[in-house]
């Protein structure tokens, strides 16, 4: 029977479950523990993926919730997998088959996910349970739009020029979309708002297009 496709979105959160194959349990103990997340980190400076949970309470698998901010969930996952494998160094295969992903399509549903995750006590709770903060790369966030608004102005002032005329250079105004759509919770009609009224396809393909040849 053929693969289901994956559902694939370079700005999307997910649900991602990885289980064992079987040879070793994929955490005999906290040093494994640690040394995962430790990959997990890595990871995460290498792609610049958002980590909003982690659960690592199972000796033979283990759940992430990530924003993936315009990276590839299967290469990240690729690389994380590789490097704890190597790590690990078992007689056969570390994982079974391929991880499981599922698209969060709203807050509640992170938030929900992230509450089921076991609690913990004591100092490795970030190993246990690995419970995070909702957006722990994201405290300093722009959450409105006006918050967007005056960063815009400070950039455009850092710059000795106007707002507007930001907006006006095409290179630099999908240089500074995909800067907020990182930097910020704001949705693509909001970015499209902020950026001289650009529709939402349009901030959309500036996003997976890159900085350069995107005409919104």
């Amino acid at each position: 029977m053929a693969r289901k496709a994956r559902i694939k979105d370079a700005y999307g959160r997910f649900h991602v479950r990885q289980a064992g194959g079987g040879v070793r349990p994929l955490f005999r103990d906290e040093a494994d523990r640690s040394r995962f997340v430790d990959e997990v980190k890595r990871a995460q400076r290498k792609f610049g993926f958002r980590l909003l949970g982690c659960c690592l309470t199972g000796p033979d698998e283990y759940h992430l919730v990530l924003d993936v901010n315009g990276t590839d969930l299967s290469s990240l996952m690729k690389s994380l997998n590789i490097a704890y494998a190597l790590y690990a160094q078992c007689e056969g295969p570390l994982f079974h088959d391929r991880y499981q992903s599922w698209p969060l399509s709203t807050d509640a549903e992170v938030r929900e996910l992230i509450d089921r995750f076991p609690s913990t006590t004591g100092p490795e709770d970030a190993l246990s349970a690995g419970v995070t903060d909702p957006a722990p790369s994201c405290r300093e966030c722009l959450r409105t739009l006006d918050d967007a608004q005056r960063h815009l102005e400070k950039i455009a002032r850092g710059d000795r020029t106007a707002s507007d005329a930001l907006v006006a250079d095409r290179n630099r105004r999908n240089a500074l979309i995909r800067d907020f759509r990182r930097m910020s919770t704001l949705s693509l009609k909001e970015l499209g708002q902020l950026f001289g009224g650009l529709s939402e396809s349009s901030v959309s393909k500036i996003l997976n297009a890159g900085c350069e040849g995107v005409n919104g």
